[in-house]
């Protein structure tokens, strides 16, 4: 399933181009801004996720950019 853009609720945490596949979240490209949790719900007006944040992503105090991640979910609910 296709989703074009998730963010998390504080805003941090941006997913652009994600696809859906099984427990797996491929994302496109990720922004983050000072994010340091293993979890994050990441959602838009259809979708709420919650997915395990990998360990390359997660920063004290620097902007990440990434591109082509994979994420866990570890919970899907269509809203």
């Amino acid at each position: 399933m296709q989703v074009d853009y998730l963010w998390s609720e504080d805003n941090r945490l941006h997913a652009i181009n994600c696809k859906i596949k099984g427990t797996g979240l491929e994302v496109g490209i990720v922004c983050a801004i000072s994010f340091s949790g293993t979890t994050v719900r990441i959602s838009n007006e259809h979708h709420s996720l919650i997915v395990e944040v990998p360990y390359d992503i997660r920063s004290g105090s620097e902007r990440v950019k990434a591109f082509n991640v994979v994420f866990n979910i570890l919970n899907h609910e269509q809203v």
